[in-house]
């Protein structure tokens, strides 16, 4: 199964085999470019572990400048992966990258979707996000060793992105829902940001299910223990002390323990009003006899 990140990059190649979806092809070229190329006296070669995105760069290179260019495949290397470089050269491919840097700057300015276009490229090359649901929680960033590169990125990012040095890499990362599924949108991830939304909302029902579930449990306990004090409390009662109408209602619990106060009245033939007074009573019954009880045993002394 690919990666989220492979998939996302998949989808975001695919836009450029569909004719006339994007004016912006060019601003997402120079976002490749400047994320993943390397330049040289002699033209310029981008390098990928992506078919999907060595194929899209292909396109680009010949749509938008008439270009021709090599495409290597090499590996796989440590990791299992092929890596593919592409590459032009000559006069026109060196002229096209002083065109694309152009672009670069007017996407600066603009940002918009010229921005949007930009980080589209940017993330082919050099992003990654964890895919919904993630034990660890939501990531998205771009890596690259240029920090005005990675500065560019948090510029034209409508999401806020926090920039950190790791392992002699600058990272520009996003760790909210919300903040990852603006920079998804952002590049036109729709159905990436579909899936996260979906997640979310998952997430929010377990969380509801979960806290009535806590809450059931514990009003259970609470309604458990003072059953049993209650209990404890009835059984100390003597019925030949009591008036008939709390004699009945003694017997009644006691042969319906875990009984509810609704549930009494139905065994009883009583409205529930009528049972909770007469259980108040008997709750109060047990220190009077214990008090008479008192009084005797000093009178028998």
């Amino acid at each position: 199964m690919p990666s989220f990140t492979s998939e996302l990059r998949r989808q975001l190649a695919a836009r450029t085999g569909v004719t006339g979806t994007d004016p912006r092809r060019r601003t997402e070229l120079a976002g490749l470019v400047d994320a993943a190329g390397a330049h040289d006296g002699s033209g310029v070669t981008l390098n990928t572990t992506s078919a999907a995105v060595a194929r899209s760069v292909v396109r680009l290179w010949h749509s938008e400048f008439a270009l021709e260019p090599y495409l290597d495949a090499s590996g796989p290397n440590l990791f299992g992966r092929t890596r593919y470089a592409v590459r032009v050269e000559g006069n026109r491919a060196l002229q096209a990258t002083e065109e694309l840097r152009v672009e670069r700057e007017r996407a600066l300015s603009e940002a918009g979707s010229a921005g949007a276009a930009y980080l589209r490229g940017a993330f082919q090359s050099v992003g990654s996000a964890v895919r919904p649901g993630y034990r660890r929680g939501h990531h998205l960033e771009f890596v690259h060793e240029d920090e005005e590169f990675v500065r560019r990125v948090v510029t034209l990012s409508r999401a806020p992105l926090k920039v950190v040095r790791r392992r002699d890499r600058w990272v520009a990362y996003a760790k909210s829902s919300d903040h990852v599924t603006i920079l998804l949108a952002q590049m036109g991830l729709h159905e990436a940001v579909l899936e996260y939304e979906a997640r979310a909302i998952l997430g929010e029902a377990k969380a509801i299910a979960n806290r009535v579930t806590n809450f059931d449990a514990a009003n259970a306990a609470r309604i458990a223990v003072a059953a049993a004090r209650q209990q404890e409390a009835l059984e100390g009662l003597d019925p030949e002390r009591l008036p008939k109408a709390l004699r009945e209602m003694l017997v009644l619990r006691l042969e319906h323990p875990d009984a509810s106060l609704s549930e009494l009245a139905q065994h009883g033939g009583l409205t529930k009003s009528a049972v909770n007074h007469r259980l108040r009573r008997l709750a109060a019954a047990r220190p009077q006899q214990s008090a008479i009880s008192r009084q005797q045993g000093v009178n028998v002394r």
